[in-house]
């Protein structure tokens, strides 16, 4: 009878043994809570990483965009002849005294913008390399070989030359320096006078003096956003391939917007009597589109009030979200980024992003810079 009870006792012992179905259950459901709440911090964590990462690239685009522009810009119009109150200066030269490029024309002007509308700009940006830096020699005798008053120093065969004389008699000629002979003395000279000029030079030895000048290779840099929102960068020479027939070269992603306008002065200097626009304080007034009077026909007067640039880019995050995060910068939804451009403006401006599918659903940071033209063309206040 004993051995019975005691087997009983060791019977129940071990049915009470383990979890109750309501532990169990109690059991799975803090599981879940818990998988979900590390789900929830994971998931948390990610979008946070990827905003950061975004954002990081983002940033990068737009600082790498700005740098070639802005490097490419402080050098416009480097090679332009230096001048004094007696040398002739370039900014008296037509509008249209021109060189062929390899088939692009290019004048004299260091900085073109090409206003896009709705779309985007085009900067145009130009500058030599002589490594004479622009110094200038008087030029006598024949127009296709010059007799210079001193030694052509930093000059290379194939390289953009520029005659230029006094401000009373501003004709202007540019050609291309086809042969030196061994003393550096010219030999010969091409396309001379080619392009269509307003008022070429036609005699070196008038009672004017004539200037004669080299720009080194007067190279033409553009910049462009293309279809696969990418800064593209063409001119110079890429390889093999000589100016203009390099192959765009990208040199920044996830760019979708490209602005740019010219800083003009409208103030005239009171010391000086030029007629050519010139003549005006070495400031800026206001910012204008290249429309208009600053279009494609822009005069020569209203060339020389250009005193700066400035470039706006805007820049993607490429990561699509599910909800639209960015507006219009006139948008006054709650929670949503503004996207504005010219932000020290009293208003500033919108930038049509409205061809880019889903436009709303990405993040964009916007890049500004104001660039002087502090080269010799623009650093007088009068001429």
């Amino acid at each position: 009878m004993g051995s019975i009870n005691i087997m009983r006792c060791q019977s129940r012992a071990h049915r009470q043994a383990g979890m109750s179905l309501v532990e169990l259950l109690v059991g799975l459901l803090i599981g879940l809570v818990a998988t979900l709440a590390i789900s929830n911090l994971f998931s948390g964590f990610e979008a946070r990483k990827r905003v950061i990462a975004g954002g990081a690239d983002a940033q990068s685009s737009g600082v790498l965009a700005m740098y070639y522009m802005q490097r490419d810009a402080q050098n416009a119009g480097f090679g332009l002849p230096l001048y004094n109150s007696s040398d002739p200066s370039p900014l008296l030269c037509p509008m249209d005294t021109s060189i062929n490029q390899a088939g692009v024309v290019i004048n004299l002007s260091p900085v073109v913008i090409v206003d896009g509308g709705a779309g985007n700009d085009t900067l145009r940006i130009r500058y030599g390399n002589p490594a004479s830096g622009g110094a200038s020699l008087r030029a006598t005798g024949n127009m296709a070989a010059p007799t210079l008053d001193g030694r052509l120093i930093g000059c290379q065969e194939n390289d953009v030359v520029l005659f230029h004389q006094t401000p009373d008699n501003p004709n202007c000629s540019m050609a291309r320096l086809q042969k030196l002979n061994p003393d550096r003395a010219i030999n010969a000279l091409s396309e001379l006078n080619t392009m269509p000029t307003e008022r070429p030079v036609t005699d070196l030895n008038g009672a004017d003096w004539v200037r004669f000048s080299c720009l080194g290779v007067w190279n033409q840099y553009e910049y462009t956003v293309n279809a696969n929102f990418e800064l593209n960068r063409t001119g110079g020479t890429a390889g093999t391939n000589p100016f203009p027939n390099s192959a765009p070269v990208p040199v920044a992603s996830d760019i979708v917007s490209l602005q740019a306008q010219y800083g003009v002065t409208t103030t005239p200097d009171p010391a000086s009597t030029s007629a050519t626009g010139a003549g005006f304080l070495n400031r800026v007034d206001q910012w204008m589109d290249a429309t208009g009077t600053f279009g494609p026909g822009m005069a020569l007067i209203d060339r020389n009030r250009i005193r700066a640039i400035r470039i706006a880019v805007v820049s993607r995050d490429g990561n699509l979200q599910k909800n639209n995060v960015s507006q219009a910068c006139n948008g006054n939804e709650a929670g949503l980024s503004r996207v504005c451009i010219w932000r020290s403006d009293a208003t500033p401006a919108n930038v049509n992003l409205a061809t880019i599918p889903n436009w709303q659903r990405y993040r964009y940071r916007v890049f500004e810079a104001t660039i002087p033209l502090r080269n010799i063309l623009w650093n007088r206040d009068a001429l």
